[in-house]
């Protein structure tokens, strides 16, 4: 299955057209531009003392021009196809909360790490992941044309976390600068239905039981019937749990 360029879509061109925005804005106003970026970025400290919006705004602010350009870049080259394949709503919903999830890991992981809480985030590179996420999930033989390498959507998945990582290892002084992403990605898979919630509930349900009944060390005893074999004649199965 090859991967074209799409057609521009609503979600995108609102998703895009306000990123635009709000970086140019930020960008010429001076002091209220800072006012701006101050209330739109996340910073975990001042989600935690009730800016509670800024996991769904920091999204829409990229102070870095070149950042901003392939920032957009991706969000029309992926995000026009996943909104052809969900309709608009569903993809701007899972481009916010893939986003937003990315932002709330970044701030559990802030209560324990200062330089993450009162770090500054801001850049749609969560989300993108995300996006990332869905393709490799939900259209793995897609492909995709990686720095004009086509490329099969499903190794997008481990090319992406590995560059992450790799962009930490390399910047150590601020290598949860890239935590949102990470997670986004992560956060990807698990809204795009590559890991159902559902099913990891019920898998850990079962591995509860498992493990109690490893510690009452149950098992089956077989009756005198069972011993006899199973074409003897008897009455059938006698087993009990002990």
């Amino acid at each position: 299955m090859s991967f074209g360029v799409p057609p521009l879509t609503r979600g995108v061109k609102w998703l895009g057209g306000i990123t635009v925005a709000v970086s140019i804005l930020v960008a010429v106003l001076g002091e209220s531009g800072r006012e701006l970026a101050r209330a739109v970025v996340f910073v975990p400290d001042a989600f935690f003392h009730g800016r509670v919006w800024q996991p769904l705004t920091y999204t829409f602010l990229d102070p870095d021009p070149i950042s901003l350009l392939f920032a957009l870049l991706g969000l029309r080259l992926l995000g026009a196809s996943l909104e052809q394949a969900w309709g608009t709503r569903r993809f701007v919903t899972f481009y916010l909360a893939t986003g937003a999830l990315g932002a709330l890991a970044t701030a559990l992981l802030g209560l324990a790490v200062n330089a993450v809480r009162f770090h500054a985030f801001a850049g749609n590179w969560s989300s993108l992941e995300g996006l990332i996420a869905a393709f490799a999930v939900l259209m793995p033989n897609a492909q995709i044309f990686l720095y004009f390498v086509p490329v099969q959507a499903r190794w997008m998945l481990p090319i992406s976390a590995g560059i992450t990582v790799l962009f930490m290892l390399m910047n150590r002084d601020a290598w949860f600068a890239y935590l949102p992403q990470l997670f986004g990605l992560g956060a990807g898979v698990l809204l795009a239905g590559g890991v159902a919630p559902r099913n990891a509930l019920l898998r850990a349900k079962v591995w509860w039981i498992d493990r109690r009944l490893r510690r009452s060390k149950l098992r089956v005893v077989p009756g005198k019937d069972d011993e006899s074999g199973p074409f003897s004649g008897g009455r059938g199965s006698d087993k009990f749990l002990h």
